[in-house]
């Protein structure tokens, strides 16, 4: 077993990805709190699977894992750039938007930088023996007063598909650890969100490599874009998440729906890269009509059909099925929420809401130990704080307010974020304040 560095730490940290990675590099510059991460893989991997070429990521590079909440923090992207000597490079450069390839190297930076990251340690249990938990990892055991549980999200696979999965059926999560070698087959990608559209782009990409027939799937009428509007922004504000919180479980569920745009839509640019794409090969380059794109559909069922997939398809509206075949299918069916296997010890001790946990404030979730002893989900929060949750956006906000509930005390000073929406309307609001409004 490794020698512990201290007898109990404030801070375990359960997985390194981004969203831990954030409060780690948060959590260094405190002297008085110690913290320690473990993750199982040898060394830090953001999507390794989807680090396709010119993919972007869909945020500012400002909503990197601290910057939010103290630009003086040495490990934000510009103190990356700046060390790597390409600061200016980048500058000249014009990007709109930060490559995902580039983003990627940065984190791995900041994970080579931090000293409370323990890589290639499986956590197998936590425990809890009425005064701090205990983490069992591949190499040690390990007590903390606290938890942040950054495992992650799973992707999801519909049930009809799994028994498929394999080297011709897979998620898109996994897509550059298969062979890209599409000519003269049938390809089809169920999904119309971002990773749907990047893996499109993917396959369009080689004109010496294009399917026989690519089929392009979404639930939705049409491949909608993101709506990254100035006022859809908001959505995305320490102030909009609190916002959210406050509101009923009935409300927070319809907000979610109508805004799933501004979370889960395609990037314009790359419609439009993909749009140009089919033109120039369908009409300039004169490859025909290889692709169907189909709207208002979802996968019911996969078979065998010989050699080939066979994939069941029904009209959203009509409940009307129809049948298709391909040689390969990707799968961007999204990412969905599961109990980590290591809390099986805590489980009873854990409420659950409609298979969810239930979220405080600060992060921390509902279960039955001393408040002295909180646990903290990264990731998990999407249906009691809103769309942002998932999203990078708002990761170096949430570290700091946990940071602040681990501490009990202003470590991050988070009050009076800056926001254009009065989302509480005219409640609590002085004469002083609305009577412009009231003279329009």
């Amino acid at each position: 077993m490794i020698k512990l560095e201290h007898d109990i730490y404030d801070l375990l940290g359960v997985g390194i990805g981004p969203f831990n990675l954030s409060l780690a590099a948060l959590m260094s510059p405190l002297k008085s709190t110690n913290s320690i991460f473990f993750e199982r893989r040898k060394s830090f991997v953001w999507h390794p699977g989807l680090l396709l070429p010119n993919a972007e990521i869909q945020v500012n590079y400002l909503k990197d894992l601290v910057t939010l909440v103290d630009p003086t923090n040495p490990y934000s992207f510009i103190a990356y750039l700046a060390k790597q000597k390409r600061l200016y490079r980048f500058m000249n450069s014009r990007f709109q938007k930060v490559l995902r390839a580039e983003f990627s190297q940065y984190l791995h930076w900041v994970s080579r930088s931090l000293t409370n990251l323990r890589f290639d340690e499986k956590v197998e249990d936590i425990g809890f023996d009425g005064s701090s938990f205990v983490v069992s990892t591949t190499a040690r055991t390990v007590r903390g007063r606290h938890l942040a549980l950054g495992s992650g999200l799973t992707p999801y696979v519909p049930e009809c598909a799994r028994q498929y999965l394999g080297e011709n059926v897979y998620h898109s999560h996994d897509l550059l650890n298969h062979a890209a070698d599409w000519k003269g087959l049938r390809v089809a990608v169920i999904g119309g969100g971002q990773s749907g559209a990047e893996a499109v782009h993917y396959i369009l990409s080689d004109s010496t490599n294009l399917p026989k027939q690519l089929t392009w799937v979404t639930k939705r009428n049409i491949f909608s874009p993101m709506d990254d509007s100035v006022f859809a922004n908001e959505y995305f504000t320490p102030n909009y998440s609190e916002y959210f919180f406050s509101l009923s479980e009935d409300k927070r569920q319809r907000l979610l729906e109508d805004q799933k745009l501004a979370s889960d839509g395609i990037s314009s640019d790359l419609l439009e890269s993909i749009y140009k794409k089919l033109y120039i090969y369908e009409f300039i380059e004169q490859y025909g009509r290889f692709f169907r794109l189909v709207g208002n559909h979802e996968l019911t069922n996969v078979g065998n059909n010989g050699n080939a997939i066979s994939l069941m398809l029904k009209e959203c509206d009509s409940g009307e099925k129809h049948m298709c075949t391909a040689d390969i299918v990707i799968l961007s069916t999204g990412y969905d929420w599961q109990m980590p296997v290591y809390l099986n010890s805590l489980s009873e001790r854990i409420p659950l809401n409609n298979g969810r946990f239930i979220i405080n404030s600060d992060y921390s979730i509902a279960w039955d130990g001393p408040e002295s002893c909180r646990i903290y989900a990264q990731n998990a929060a999407r249906h009691s704080h809103g769309i942002a949750d998932p999203n990078l956006s708002l990761m170096a906000w949430r570290s700091a307010k946990i940071i602040n509930s681990i501490v009990q005390d202003v470590v991050y000073d988070l009050a009076n974020a800056e926001t254009g929406m009065d989302w509480q309307g005219f409640a609590g609001k002085t004469e002083e304040e609305t009577r412009y409004v009231a003279c329009a």
